[in-house]
């Protein structure tokens, strides 16, 4: 373990959402329960000079690791023994005169250019002069476990190709994991894991605590690896230790790639490492056997495929009111449910209650799925299930939910959310202005629709001698955008000029009188997010004097999404059901529906037109005991008499609501 930490801090832009979770096989099961602690052990002792060795066919006491060492180039050439005893094919790589890993390889059958590692460093190093440190715990456990993998692999046919390394040089500059990430990622190499131990033996308090270090980009992998300790009943508590350094998974996250390292915690770390005390009979071997049994146990479910998966790229909100396309890969490594069971799409409209759909294509792990066109103003929730054709595996995308025979019945807490944007459009009705000089002019769009803008722009006619005197902006609440600054010095005019974040062109490469469509200086999605309703306000400053302008017109565009608050409000628990009278009552567009439930029950609230037709549900789940308040935005209906009815599983009313536009 190099003492080094380094904080590394990155965007990892991830659009398309993956559930990848590994499953128990027996197989695996079997595999880890013959990882012997006497083997593991005889490792370690050997690399640490704990005992005698054999190394080219003679006795020898590897006596310390230390880097550009007699010894560490014999050490280097005990593991070269080892995995060529296992029957793997092993080589050295060489980045300088001194620095060399050690390699074994086992080519994949179904993915050969697709690789895992596991890996550890040999090397040691003192806190003095000395080479003579052992380096049991650091990283002599490591390499042992690295050792006892390829040993349990070696006749096994992975369906990915797996690589055992053991690192040079980590403790002077992570230098053997370093040559080894840039050779790869300079060929590009596909490296879908890498999975690295260091210091793996110490439990001073017996309490099986790891680290996994990891970032962001690794978290997948960190909890495969977590996943597997749990299926697999291995006596560890693992902890995440986001962007911490100072091991060989550092310069592969520096490339791109997923890795993790398995390590003592820090707060029960090895007091001796990096000493002469560092050895042999201070290990705690159920804790070191653990280990090894867990990063065994996860290199294999990687290198046999023993996960499933289910991905997909979201969908987006928008006006489009057609039906969506939803594109899913689902890999399972065992037959998937078919008929009744076959991988399923569940999707609800608003608040009503899910309904569900099978894939209309398939091919390969390709499903597609059609989720039915709806009208503005709509929320459409959904979720992917897919089990396997015993019932016995579920995955859900996103996760989180369960049931099989058919999957996935149980919903997911946050399943996939995409609206359907009603669009408006508001003009000014206090134009003409006159524009005047040497001071801020301002005209008020006031509306009174409630939603939350998502998309918006502006469309203007503004006449002036000179549009380089002017500079002009939108406003609303705290937020606002420079819609044009000082452009088209000596042009005259703005006529029919419509802002556009999408546009081709900004506004600063367009020519007086500006007619068409363009950018605005700074972005009007600053004013996404906002609540709709309220004072829209054009500001307008002309810097020089004699030359007086007209703000003829201007209007707004808004896309907007609406949902349904539903309070819960603090006090007492109601000894009663009781539906109240909305309020207001007459209103326009929106009036508050309170209702109280004495005890957890499950509550509907829908909104019926004169012939009994549900035109909203508001309500569609369980809800805990309490006195709720339901917001309700009737801006899709037309004036009239509507009725709110709420039903449990023992109470229902009815009430009449007065809708006036």
């Amino acid at each position: 373990m190099k003492k080094l930490l380094f904080v590394f801090f990155g965007l990892f832009c991830i659009p398309l959402i993956l559930n990848s979770q590994i499953i128990f096989s027996p197989k695996i099961d079997s595999i880890v329960n013959l990882v012997s602690t006497s083997s593991i052990c005889k490792f370690n002792r050997e690399l640490s000079g704990d005992t005698l060795t054999t190394i080219g066919g003679l006795p020898y006491h590897i006596i310390s690791r230390k880097y550009n060492s007699p010894h560490n180039i014999k050490a280097a050439q005990y593991i070269f023994e080892k995995f060529q005893s296992f029957g793997l094919m092993t080589y050295y790589q060489q980045h300088n005169a001194t620095n060399i890993n050690v390699i074994a390889k086992k080519t994949g059958t179904k993915y050969p250019n697709q690789k895992y590692l596991i890996t550890a460093h040999y090397d040691d190093w003192s806190t003095n002069s000395t080479d003579t440190v052992p380096g049991a715990d650091d990283n002599a456990s490591g390499v042992a476990a690295v050792l006892e993998a390829a040993r349990l692999l070696a006749n096994l046919n992975p369906e990915y190709t797996i690589e055992f390394i053991a690192f040079d040089e980590e403790e002077i500059g992570l230098y053997g994991s370093k040559g080894y990430a840039d050779s790869s990622y300079a060929r590009g190499d596909s490296i879908l894991g890498v999975l690295n131990m260091d210091m793996i033996s110490w439990d001073g308090n017996n309490d099986g605590k790891m680290s996994v270090y990891l970032n962001n980009a690794s978290n997948t992998i960190a909890d495969e690896f977590i996943r597997t300790v749990q299926l697999y009943n291995i006596n560890l508590t693992c902890t995440k230790s986001y962007n911490s350094g100072g091991s060989d998974h550092y310069y592969f996250w520096q490339r791109g790639y997923k890795a993790i390292t398995l390590i003592e915690v820090g707060s029960d770390f090895n007091p001796y490492y990096h000493t002469r005390q560092d050895t042999f009979d201070k290990f705690n071997l159920t804790y070191f056997t653990n280990i090894t049994k867990a990063a065994t146990a996860t290199f294999l479910s990687w290198a046999l495929d023993y996960k499933y998966s289910i991905n997909h790229n979201p969908l987006a909100s928008g006006m489009d009111i057609s039906p969506k396309t939803v594109i899913a890969n689902i890999h399972f490594p065992v037959p998937l449910g078919m008929g009744t069971n076959a991988p399923r799409l569940y999707y609800k409209i608003n608040n009503s209650p899910y309904q569900y759909v099978n894939a209309f294509e398939v091919s390969g792990e390709i499903y597609k799925f059609l989720i039915p066109g709806q009208p503005q103003g709509t929320k459409v929730s959904y979720y992917i299930a897919a089990q396997d054709s015993t019932g016995t595996i579920v995955g859900t995308l996103p996760n989180g939910g369960s049931g099989t025979n058919p999957p996935g019945t149980t919903p997911p807490e946050n399943p996939f959310v995409y609206y359907i944007w009603s669009g408006a459009n508001f003009s000014s009705v206090t134009v003409p202005k006159i524009i005047e000089d040497l001071v801020q002019t301002k005209d008020t769009i006031y509306i009174s629709q409630i939603g939350t803008v998502e998309d918006i722009t502006v469309n203007l006619t503004i006449m002036h001698p000179d549009d380089g005197e002017i500079v002009f902006f939108l406003n609303k609440s705290s937020g606002s955008a420079v819609l044009s600054q000082y452009n088209g010095v000596g042009g005259q005019n703005y006529i029919n000029t419509t802002f556009d974040d999408s546009a081709s062109l900004g506004i600063k490469q367009g020519t007086p009188p500006f007619t068409g469509t363009f950018r605005p200086e700074s972005y009007l999605w600053n004013l996404h997010g906002q609540e709709m309703q309220g004072y829209w306000i054009l500001r307008i400053y002309d810097k020089a004097a004699g030359n007086q302008g007209t703000l003829v017109n201007w209007s707004l565009s808004i896309s907007y999404s609406q949902s349904v608050s539903v309070k819960k409000e603090e006090g007492s628990i109601p000894s009663e059901y009781m539906l109240y009278q909305n309020y207001p009552n007459p209103f326009n567009p929106n009036t508050n529906i309170k209702f109280s439930i004495p005890k957890t029950d499950f509550v509907r609230i829908a909104v019926c037109d004169m012939l009994g037709r549900e035109v909203s549900v508001l309500v569609n789940e369980v809800k805990q005991a309490g006195q709720y308040t339901v917001d309700f935005n009737a801006s899709n209906l037309t004036s009239g008499i509507y009725f709110c009815r709420l039903t449990t599983e023992e109470f229902t009313d009815v009430k009449k609501l007065v809708l006036i536009k």
